[in-house]
């Protein structure tokens, strides 16, 4: 399966306010957070965000690079989100692999950071399998409940 990015549209976003996930994973649904649906609304004027779409022209997820500053220093990140019928079934490595590969084509990066939830074993796993590597961690109180996540680096030379 091919995968491509490309500038988000208003359909796709609200394709994506409607994600919803099963089980522990459901902390990532779309539809609970306004400030997430917001986020969304907004990002349709980003030139860092992107859809991911098959070569079918599938909608699959969503991408988008972002600057935080670490000390001072300004570092760029990722957030990455697969559609929640293809979870689970061995596209992350395929959906990672094309959304750094074509992000770097256009944004030019040699160090990229992520953050993942600490009990999403699986997107670790699959970062971990493309390079990334622990970097720290953080707590975050998310809809009055505390979560712990990772921020994962990877570099290029």
């Amino acid at each position: 399966m091919k995968l491509t990015i490309r500038k988000r549209t208003e359909d796709d976003i609200n394709q994506f306010i409607t994600w919803t996930y099963d089980g522990i994973y459901s902390f990532y649904d779309n539809n609970i957070q306004q400030e997430k649906i917001d986020g969304f609304k907004h990002s349709i004027h980003s030139e860092r965000a992107f859809s991911v779409f098959d070569d079918k022209e599938n909608l699959i997820g969503n991408c988008e690079f972002f600057d935080i500053s670490d000390g001072g220093v300004e570092i760029l990140a990722v957030g990455v989100q697969m559609k929640p019928s293809m979870t689970g079934q061995g596209y992350g490595s395929i959906f990672i692999k094309a959304v750094i590969e074509q992000g770097r084509e256009l944004l030019k990066f040699n160090h990229l950071e992520l953050c993942v939830v600490d009990f999403n074993k699986r997107a670790i796993r699959t970062y971990e399998k493309e390079g990334f590597r622990k970097k720290d961690e953080f707590l975050n109180v998310i809809r009055g409940n505390t979560y712990n996540f990772i921020i994962m680096e990877k570099d290029w030379n």
